[in-house]
């Protein structure tokens, strides 16, 4: 496949009206560099992980970071922003994770989605942890969905990229979405060059859509047994996963995800640091790729904080939390 094919593959499987793809280290790059967030423009984000690349990758825009992924929330942010559907602006973006955030917070994408029409704000999408396999934001009102193709090319794709959905824009009985509308001009007229993909890379995000489905579920169901492990350990507390009844977002993670609650749990340490605890662990939980087959484990807030995220490869549960019992022991 070349790169017109790969995104023509993309947004099939997607069902966008279109996809671009796009060379950027994380998806707050992706989206600066389409260059459809212009200056003038306000940008209202609920994404703490990236809060820094927000604050310097959006040059003009009025950026607004709020601490919650409510329609209530957004709304205060956008209050006294004249906005509107026209591509010449100005323009309201709304931005949010389908999981993502210190905690893995699912925000209710249908409400959002529907509120932001009202506002003549456009909803743009982190899909990156879920992956299409687990959500589908354009079917729920997100008129842009971007994610980091780390996990569909399995860990084996030799530099980071991110693909752009845009949502359809004819509705039911020929009506026009005018949101969706206005993206799709923003992204025609943005002028991104085509992506230059080697060989190689394509042979990678080829194989990897053709084995995606079956690799997602393994990651979700391994992610789900680890978080019911972690939930369970003593030595650990606040295990955070959608999938678990004492998620703050979990009812509405039922309606939102699919096929599982997503590949992430978090957990915080109980008398040690981040990095104290990687110390325990074998090199393979830092060093392996990520979306790779090997579980992966982080911290979000800093060595020195007590907080880790996991990600679940598609290795063995039982010897992972084998893993992490010898190191929470010692």
């Amino acid at each position: 496949m070349d790169v017109q094919q790969l995104e023509e593959a993309w947004a099939l499987r997607s069902s966008a009206r279109e996809a671009r793809l796009v060379a950027a280290s994380h998806v707050p790059a992706a989206l600066s560099q389409l260059g459809i967030v212009r200056p003038g423009d306000r940008l209202v984000a609920f994404a703490d992980d990236f809060e820094d690349a927000f604050s310097s990758g959006f040059e003009g825009c009025d950026v607004v970071m709020v601490g919650e992924p409510s329609v209530e929330a957004f709304g205060v942010a956008s209050e006294g922003y004249d906005a509107s559907f026209d591509a010449e602006g100005p323009r309201l973006w709304w931005f949010v994770n389908s999981i993502g955030g210190f905690g893995l917070r699912v925000p209710d994408l249908r409400a959002l989605g529907r509120v932001a029409r009202e506002a003549h704000a456009l909803l743009v999408v982190d899909n990156t942890v879920a992956g299409i396999f687990g959500c589908d934001p354009l079917r729920l009102g997100t008129v842009l969905s971007l994610e980091a193709l780390d996990r569909v090319g399995a860990g084996e794709a030799p530099r980071k990229l991110v693909a752009a959905s845009i949502a359809r824009s004819q509705l039911k009985r020929h009506r026009v979405d005018a949101a969706a509308e206005c993206a799709h001009a923003l992204l025609e007229g943005c002028g991104l060059a085509a992506l230059d993909l080697s060989a190689d890379e394509a042979g990678v995000l080829e194989r990897g859509l053709s084995s995606l489905d079956a690799r997602m579920q393994a990651h979700f169901d391994r992610a789900r047994a680890l978080a019911e492990y972690l939930a369970a350990n003593e030595m650990v507390c606040n295990v955070r996963y959608p999938g678990l009844t004492s998620h703050p977002d979990h009812a509405v993670a039922t309606g939102i995800l699919e096929h599982g609650f997503g590949p992430a749990v978090e957990f915080d340490l109980m008398g040690r640091t981040a990095g104290e605890f990687f110390s325990m662990l074998p090199d393979e939980f830092r060093t392996s790729p990520a979306g790779g087959a090997t579980t992966r484990l982080s911290a979000p807030r800093g060595k020195q904080g007590s907080t880790i995220r996991l990600f679940a490869g598609t290795d063995d549960p039982l010897q992972v939390a084998t893993a992490l019992d010898n190191a929470l022991r010692k």
